[in-house]
């Protein structure tokens, strides 16, 4: 079953939780399911947003190639309904997204996409691997085939094994009978990890068994045949990663790096397993960028920096935000929802990441996600290239979304930043809009009104109010805010 919270994407973020199973999704608010930069709306629709090639969305927008989604899942998978697996990519050159079938694929468990190495277990616990496109570099779902040997898995790891005169890839699976066997890049041969039994749990070159110590393996490659090494300090966990750890008392453990320094002269410093006094009860806990966050299990979530040569192990937390109900760490971000279905990030904002709708370089005040919003036009879903934006109480959209299909017809002048739509009303004259983004000023046949908010711009395209616009053209709008759907209707 798919890991809420922890994630084997090969991030600068680290997360854990005591229970390793999908929670039911809280009654308020339209989110079934949600990963860092996905969502998937109880409808079965799916969206995503951030940097994608040539794409950058600012906001969560739909993926309208992919219908009656389950469940998100890292690396780009999602698992339908009917249990089977989809890849979905955004085209580099148009920014259109697509989706196609992971051939032969039944359910999904985890996976691992490493370069040119893409894993992935299915519900029964077999291994496939999907080829790449030596010319696009991109998998080709519809080649994935069954690794030989590689039945009953539970779980996947990758790491790098370093030296300073080679460098050595290797992945490492986890049986239901709670043994591990490596492999190599260079080798085909499937190998038991002798010393490791009764293992529950991998992150990287760590496992944790069944009777709460972690264990192991040498990151040298001239070690890399060695017996693993328990960690001292370490017992009766739960549940772990190579940063934190919760033991069965619900108490918290850091053993990861502090940071000091920037850019090239940042320097991380390794520490033993030390226990986290000021803060109990612990549900989850995440290293995301350069601060510690830690979820309790009445809800709160708590912050402390780990920017010090040495964390001590009293560090003051402050508390970010309550009535929290699950969470998802990303590369540079955290997302989790609250009982009441709305969704928040946390973390590195330089690219629209955390979906807000702003380009601030972060946010470590928790924002909300700009809510999913479908767009319905007589009937059918509209494509949008990015996502719906709300502000001040008003529905913005792209320009050319859907206005042209209103029967608008929609000129752009750079220079002035201003945008005209001609168009006939049904109810009666010709219709002339302007928006000048430079000014702030909208007029409606030569005569200023004031829209309630002044024009903007996100990751390059121009948004314009859509109630306004649409009931100019002669259609009519109605929101469904349960559903969170917008439905025009123009004839």
């Amino acid at each position: 079953m798919k890991k809420r919270i922890v994630s084997l994407m090969i991030t600068s973020a680290l997360a854990l939780q005591a229970a390793a199973t999908v929670t039911a999704a809280p009654a308020g608010g339209t989110i079934q399911d949600y990963e860092p930069n996905a969502i998937v709306k109880n409808n079965g629709t799916f969206w995503n947003w951030g940097v994608w090639g040539i794409a950058q969305r600012a906001v969560p927008t739909q993926v309208n190639a992919l219908s009656g989604v389950k469940q998100a899942f890292p690396n780009r998978l999602v698992l339908k309904q009917d249990n089977t697996v989809w890849l979905w990519t955004i085209a580099p050159q148009t920014g259109k997204a697509t989706a196609a079938q992971v051939a032969g694929v039944s359910g999904l468990t985890t996976s691992v996409w490493t370069g040119d190495l893409f894993y992935i277990v299915d519900g029964a616990g077999a291994v496939y691997s999907i080829p790449f496109d030596p010319q696009t570099y991109e998998p080709i779902p519809a080649k994935a085939a069954k690794v030989a040997g590689l039945e009953g898995v539970t779980d996947i790891s990758y790491y790098g094994e370093a030296d300073p005169k080679q460098w050595r890839e290797q992945w490492l699976f986890l049986k239901k009978d709670g043994t591990v066997l490596r492999k190599l890049r260079e080798e085909t041969a499937l190998k038991p990890v002798a010393g490791l039994t009764g293992i529950v749990e991998l992150q990287d070159n760590f496992a944790l068994k069944n009777d709460g110590t972690v264990w192991g393996l040498a990151t040298e490659v001239a070690k890399s045949d060695a017996n693993p090494e328990q960690v001292k300090g370490l017992t009766d966990i739960q549940s772990f990663n190579a940063a934190v750890a919760i033991d069965g008392q619900s108490r918290l453990w850091f053993w990861g790096n502090t940071v000091t320094g920037w850019s090239d002269a940042t320097v991380r410093h390794a520490q033993a397993p030390i226990r986290i006094t000021t803060i109990n009860d612990v549900k989850a806990a995440y290293v995301v960028e350069r601060a510690l966050l830690v979820l309790t299990n009445n809800g709160k979530l708590y912050m402390t920096s780990i920017e010090t040569e040495k964390l001590p192990a009293n560090p003051a937390f402050k508390l970010i935000a309550s009535d929290v109900d699950t969470a998802e760490a990303g590369g540079r971000q955290l997302f989790f929802q609250k009982t009441d279905g709305s969704l928040w990030g946390v973390g590195i904002n330089k690219n629209s990441e955390l979906g807000y709708g702003d380009f601030e370089f972060e946010h470590w005040t928790p924002v909300p996600v700009q809510k999913p919003i479908e767009v319905i036009l007589n009937g059918e879903a509209v494509e949008l290239t990015n996502g719906v934006v709300a502000r001040s109480n008003q529905t913005f959209v792209p320009l050319r979304s859907i206005f042209e299909k209103l029967g608008a017809t929609i000129a752009w002048n750079a220079t002035e930043k201003l945008v005209t739509l001609k168009g006939s009303s049904q109810a009666s004259e010709p219709l002339t809009i302007t928006i000048n983004y430079k000014t702030g000023v909208t007029t409606l046949n030569g005569k200023s009104v004031d829209t309630g908010t002044t024009p903007f711009s996100l990751a390059g395209t121009s948004y314009l109010p859509l109630r306004f616009v649409s009931e100019q053209l002669g259609a009519k709008v109605d929101w469904n805010q349960q559903e969170e759907k917008i439905n025009i209707t123009y004839k």
